[in-house]
C-alpha cells in the first residue's frame, strides 16, 4: 500500500509538472516578440493539452470529500464565466494550476519554473541578440530602453526580478556571496540597460527581506515581526493601490508628484475608473500600450492608432478585468497563506509573497503564471520551507 501510494504520488507530480512546464513555457513565450509568430488566440490550443492533464490528475489521483468537489466545481464555473466575460480564457487555467498543485511540492514546481524560465529567457535574449527577433529600444528623457526580445523594457524587468524570486525559492532563502552577486548584478543591468527604475528597488527590497529572513534564521526575534507584518501585503497593497488611483487628482500636489514618480499609474488608474464600472465577472477591457510591435509603431509616431492608455497596476487590472469574486477570492487566499504559512514556521515564502504584492502596485503580473508562480503555493505542499522548532 505505502509502494502503491509513493509511485500514484510521483505519478500525480509528473504529471501536473508536465502541464505547469507546458503552460508555463507557452506564457513565457507569449510575453515575447515571438508572440508575432504564434497563430491568433493560440493559448486554446495549449489549454486544449493542458486542461485534460490538469483534470486527471485531479480526478485521479486527488481525494476530496464531496462538499470539496462541489466547491471546486462551483469554482471551475464561475471562472469559466468569468474567464468567458473577461476574454481571456487563460484564467481557467491558471486556476486548475492552483487546484492541481495540491500535494505537489511548491520546491518542484519552483525548480521546474527556474529550469523551464532560465531556458526560455536565455533563448529570448539570444534570439534578440543575433536578430531573430526584434529588441525594442525605446527612448526617454535621452536613455536608451531595453526590451531584450520582450515585448516592453518594464516586462524584461520584471521576468528578471520574478525570476530571482523564483530562485530565492529554490535556495530556500540560504544565500552565499555568489547569490548576492547575482542579484546584484541583475538590479544593475535592469536599471542600466532597461531603465527599470522601480523594478530595481524591488529588487533591493527582495534583498532586505533575504537578510531579514538570514536573521531569523539565526533565531533574532524581533525579525520574526517582519514576516508577521508580511501577511497584510497584499491587502496594503491592494488598499494602497485602489485608493490612491481612486482619489487621485492633479490638484492634490503630493499625489500629482506620487503620479509623476510612479509614471502616470494613478492618472492612468483614475482613468481606468471612470471609464470602467465594477462588475462581480469582470468585462473586456480595451488597453492600448507601447508593447510589442504594434506599440512600439505607436511610441515611435509610425501608427496613430487610440491614446495611450495601459492599467499596471495588478490589483485594478485583476479587479475591472475578472470582477470582484476573483479579486476578493485572491486577496483572502493570499492573506489565509500567509498567516498559515507563518504560523507553521515558513517565513520566507510570505517574505517573497510580499515582494510580488509591492510589484502588484506597479506591475501587471498578479496572475500571469509566467512571472509570478507563488499563486500556486497557496494549496501546494510547503512543508519543506518551514524551519525546524529549534531553528
Amino acid at each position: 500500500m505505502v509502494m502503491k501510494s509513493t509511485n500514484s504520488r510521483v505519478t500525480a507530480t509528473g504529471l501536473y509538472l508536465s502541464a505547469f512546464s507546458l503552460f508555463f513555457c507557452y506564457a513565457f513565450f507569449a510575453t515575447s516578440m515571438y508572440n508575432d509568430a504564434l497563430p491568433p488566440r493560440f493559448e486554446l490550443v495549449v489549454l486544449a493539452v493542458v486542461v485534460p492533464l490538469l483534470l486527471t490528475k485531479i480526478v485521479a489521483f486527488d481525494r476530496y470529500s464531496m462538499g470539496q468537489w462541489l466547491i471546486m466545481l462551483t469554482g471551475l464555473v464561475l471562472v469559466a464565466w468569468t474567464a468567458r466575460t473577461a476574454g481571456r480564457y487563460v484564467l481557467i487555467g491558471v486556476y486548475l494550476l492552483v487546484i492541481g498543485a495540491r500535494q505537489v511540492s511548491f520546491e518542484k514546481i519552483a525548480k521546474t519554473a527556474l529550469l523551464v524560465g532560465l531556458a526560455t529567457f536565455i533563448l529570448i535574449f539570444i534570439s534578440a541578440y543575433v536578430d531573430l527577433i526584434p529588441n525594442l529600444r525605446y527612448l526617454r528623457a535621452g536613455t536608451y530602453r531595453n526590451s531584450f526580445g520582450i515585448q516592453y523594457p518594464t516586462d524584461f524587468a520584471a521576468h528578471v526580478l520574478y525570476l530571482l524570486l523564483t530562485y530565492a525559492a529554490v535556495k530556500k532563502g540560504r544565500f552565499q556571496w555568489f547569490d548576492w552577486l547575482i542579484n546584484l548584478f541583475a538590479a544593475w543591468f535592469v536599471w542600466h540597460y532597461c531603465d527599470a527604475r522601480l523594478d530595481t528597488v524591488l529588487i533591493a527590497i527582495l534583498l532586505v527581506l533575504l537578510a531579514v529572513y538570514w536573521l531569523i534564521q539565526k533565531g533574532i526575534k524581533p525579525a520574526l515581526w517582519v514576516s508577521w507584518l508580511s501577511v497584510g501585503a497584499m491587502a496594503i497593497g491592494a488598499a494602497l493601490s485602489l485608493g490612491l488611483s481612486y482619489f487621485y487628482s492633479p490638484k492634490i500636489k503630493w499625489l500629482e508628484e506620487l503620479n509623476h514618480l510612479l509614471s502616470a499609474r494613478l492618472r492612468l488608474g483614475r482613468t481606468a475608473f471612470d471609464r470602467y464600472d465594477l462588475h462581480w465577472f469582470g468585462q473586456v477591457i480595451e488597453t492600448t500600450g507601447w508593447g510589442g510591435t504594434l506599440g512600439f509603431k505607436q511610441f515611435t509616431g509610425k501608427l496613430v492608432t487610440k491614446e495611450y492608455f495601459f492599467i499596471d497596476s495588478a490589483y485594478l487590472s485583476v479587479l475591472l478585468s475578472f470582477g470582484l469574486l476573483v479579486a476578493l477570492a485572491l486577496l483572502v487566499g493570499y492573506t489565509w497563506f500567509a498567516w498559515r504559512e507563518v504560523r507553521r514556521r515558513d517565513y520566507l515564502l510570505p517574505l517573497l509573497i510580499a515582494v510580488t504584492a509591492i510589484s502588484c502596485i506597479i506591475d501587471q503580473h498578479l496572475l500571469d503564471i509566467s512571472y509570478n508562480i507563488f499563486v500556486l503555493a497557496l494549496l501546494a505542499d510547503t512543508e519543506s520551507f518551514r524551519l525546524p522548532e529549534s531553528g
